[in-house]
């Protein structure tokens, strides 16, 4: 070969190759710039819910619902802001302050702030997993159970102002939302199969509540663990059947002043357990803005706390003597879109069909069960704002006063501001 046409064809080589490995340096130069702006260009949304309410009970709702027989009153916890705690008259919800974002390849991040006028709170702070193999997923931080269906929903995504009564009793006003981490694996093959398994550090001011110190063991964390699964058997063109499964167990202690002088004088360990299942049920009539859109959806939640007395002031020969609560309660509710952005709703509650509580003493008391009933009406004016309507009426077997009988009304605007993440199925 000539050897000006050989140094030709390698000056020409040469310069596709520098072009061909600047044209490389520049496309990775820009998925890390891409990838930078990312990091530092989170998604950000503010979530501003309030609401008018009004009810008829001469001590107040919050009242009754700490005075239901069986459930008793929470012992403790440090949550700075209540979802459940409504007042005759102006009601400001806290606002939900969002940042979210896909950090790199690896892991997206989801931070909640939850403000309210007595302060703020860190709600949510997670970090999950984006790339692993087989399925899996990994969560850590603070973040919503996944267990059941609405555990995991903010209350700007309720189907009702209020959240289900066996939540609220249970869980208390914020649910199961804790410091933990979280191991999922979508099962491979032609149905949605999730399982879930989960450990917390055990600070929930119902179900798991923790005190330690002085007059109550220690127990180091985590103290909760949780387990779930979900199918969806089915998966028409239009409509999805999801079945849930679930349970947790964990450390729980009380701390009580028996006989109202203002100083604790007993103290109670040992250990929460709750389980239960919920069916989904969602119809997309492919109608503009949700106009005949279905969903239904039902929760049943059982619990059993059995603890001991590790010390008593009042009476020392009850050291040693468990107390065992069992209680449980179901939701089902159904919403239809009766018009573009307009949705209909009706609910139905109960709590304590089993309502038992075994004492100390050897007491062995069965309650009676409370009900409540809610029909609602919303209007979703754009992506970004709802109104809406709603009606209770309710029977609730209280401690003090027995059977009461409560209306309540609620008048609710809601409004986004920002891009908000898609929910959930």
């Amino acid at each position: 070969m000539n050897h000006r046409y050989f140094s030709a064809l390698v000056s020409a080589g040469t310069f596709l190759a520098l072009t061909a490995s600047a044209e490389e340096a520049n496309t990775q130069a820009s998925n890390d710039l891409n990838s930078s702006l990312r990091a530092f260009n989170p998604a950000v949304s503010a979530i501003i819910d309030t609401y008018l309410y009004s009810e008829n009970s001469e001590e107040g709702m919050s009242h009754i619902k700490e005075e239901m027989s069986g459930f008793g009153h929470s012992h403790g916890g440090d949550h700075d802001h209540d979802h459940g705690t409504a007042e005759n008259g102006f009601n400001l919800r806290h606002l939900e302050l969002a940042f979210s974002a896909e950090v790199d390849n690896y892991f997206k991040a989801l931070a909640i702030a939850a403000i309210s006028e007595d302060g703020a709170e860190m709600e949510v702070a997670e970090i999950e997993t984006t790339g692993l193999p087989w399925g899996l997923a990994i969560k850590a931080g603070k973040f919503f159970s996944d267990f059941g269906y609405i555990n995991a929903q903010h209350s700007h995504q309720w189907s009702f102002t209020d959240q289900p009564l066996m939540y609220e009793l249970i869980f208390g006003s914020h649910g199961l939302n804790e410091k933990g981490a979280q191991l999922s694996w979508l099962a491979p093959g032609p149905v949605y199969l999730l399982f879930g398994a989960e450990a917390f550090q055990g600070e929930n001011e119902k179900m798991f509540n923790y005190i330690g110190g002085e007059h109550l063991p220690e127990h180091d964390g985590p103290r909760l663990g949780t387990g779930w699964m979900k199918l969806a058997p089915f998966q028409f063109d239009k409509s999805e059947l999801q079945f849930g499964l679930f349970g947790g167990t964990g450390v729980h202690q009380e701390a009580h002043d028996g006989d109202g002088d203002g100083n604790l004088d007993h103290w109670l360990d040992g250990d929460s357990t709750f389980w239960g299942c919920d069916v989904v049920y969602k119809y997309d009539s492919n109608k503009s803005y949700g106009q005949g859109d279905v969903v239904v959806q039902a929760e049943y939640i059982g619990r059993k706390q059995d603890l001991e007395v590790v010390e008593h002031d009042l009476s020392p020969g009850l050291v040693g003597k468990y107390k065992v609560n069992r209680q449980d309660g179901f939701y089902a509710q159904a919403t239809y879109g009766i018009l573009p952005r307009i949705r209909a709703g009706l609910r139905y509650e109960m709590v304590g069909l089993v309502n038992e509580e075994k004492t100390p003493s050897g007491g062995d008391f069965k309650y009676g069960d409370s009900w409540r009933a809610g029909a609602m009406v919303d209007w979703y004016l754009s992506e970004f704002s709802m109104i809406r309507l709603q009606v209770n009426n309710g029977e609730y077997e209280t401690e003090d006063t027995g059977t009461e009988n409560v209306w309540e009304g609620f008048l609710q605007l809601t409004v986004s501001l920002g891009a908000h993440g898609a929910h959930k199925f």
